[in-house]
């Protein structure tokens, strides 16, 4: 239900779902969908979560912006508050990469005031949470929230989400929200660790390898935690060459670098994560010294990136 419609429990709204989309239908959806849906039924079965209440659905999509939002009411009526992040396309994830050079986004200023529309309906206390670009909503949702809004949440969850910009990590807005601060980023991170954030998360283990280890549904759980480890070189080479990045270039040439790349991606048939592990190297690094509008250096910043993550992969199969 939408804002102020009511609300649907979790295994009602499974029901409906099934209702309406069988099997064979799902099973053409790209992977992390089709997990997502078959993990529904899961949810919708389980004791647990059966009851859960769904309400305040939001979801807003412009042509560079991509918005969804909703609340769940918890047994004790607590609330947690879900920012949808980005989705499998690599489309999806320019708005990731926009962060680096805009701000706020358009989605981080609906996430402000969905955040303070939704618990201005509520007297209890609230949790606030996203997985990928939703983590980063979430986490600016509550730095910039009215502070009545700020006063009843307990913690805020940040799931392998990209980071923020700098002026903002050395806030004052930050620092308040960062002791209810809570994040989570997978061994082989990759959005985790876009833009500046603070180094306490913690680090979890993941059935799956590379890529995709930022879906959560492949992560390790063990009783009733995350199975921790530590944070991979690879993560940590990309997490050094990203900050490096940000430091040499201002937003226009931030902006101009992203634009290049992912109509580099599109221009290389690479639509979402799947298709990573099929794309020809050879065919993107083509596309890159045919296209004359790249400069030089962000033609060998591109190269190296490619490079990067194409040799990670082919070791990670090899381990296979």
């Amino acid at each position: 239900p939408m804002m102020k419609q009511g609300s649907i429990t979790l295994k009602e709204a499974s029901k409906k779902f099934y209702s309406k989309h069988d099997k064979k239908e799902i099973n053409k959806y790209i992977l992390p969908v089709r997990d997502a849906c078959n993990f529904l039924g899961e949810l919708a079965n389980s004791k647990r979560y059966k009851d859960l209440e769904l309400l305040n659905y939001e979801y807003n999509v412009t042509f560079d912006m991509q918005f969804g939002a909703l609340c769940v009411k918890m047994p004790d009526k607590t609330m947690y508050v879900s920012f949808e992040g980005t989705d499998n396309y690599v489309s999806g994830w320019k708005e990731d990469f926009m962060m680096s050079y805009k701000f706020p986004t358009n989605a981080q200023i609906e996430a402000v005031n969905y955040l303070n529309k939704v618990v201005g309906l509520f007297s209890h206390k609230v949790y606030v949470g996203g997985h990928s670009k939703g983590g980063n909503l979430a986490v600016i949702a509550s730095m910039y929230c009215k502070r009545r809004v700020f006063k009843k949440i307990v913690n805020v969850y940040s799931n392998d989400a990209p980071g923020v910009r700098v002026n903002q990590l050395v806030s004052k807005q930050y620092s308040r929200m960062s002791k209810k601060l809570i994040q989570f980023v997978p061994r082989e991170s990759f959005v985790g660790m876009l833009l500046y954030h603070q180094d306490n998360y913690v680090v979890v283990d993941s059935y799956k390898k590379f890529l995709m280890q930022h879906n959560a549904l492949n992560w390790m759980v063990e009783d009733d935690h995350f199975v921790k480890c530590e944070l991979s070189e690879f993560s940590k080479k990309v997490e050094k060459a990203l900050l490096s990045w940000l430091k040499r270039y201002n937003d226009q040439e931030r902006e101009e670098f992203v634009n290049i790349l992912f109509s580099v991606l599109s221009k290389a048939e690479v639509d979402d994560l799947t298709t990573i592990k099929q794309a020809k190297i050879s065919s993107i690094l083509k596309i890159l010294k045919e296209m004359k509008n790249i400069n030089k250096e962000h033609r060998n910043i591109l190269i190296k990136g490619f490079m990067l993550l194409y040799n990670e992969w082919m070791v990670k199969e090899n381990e296979k």
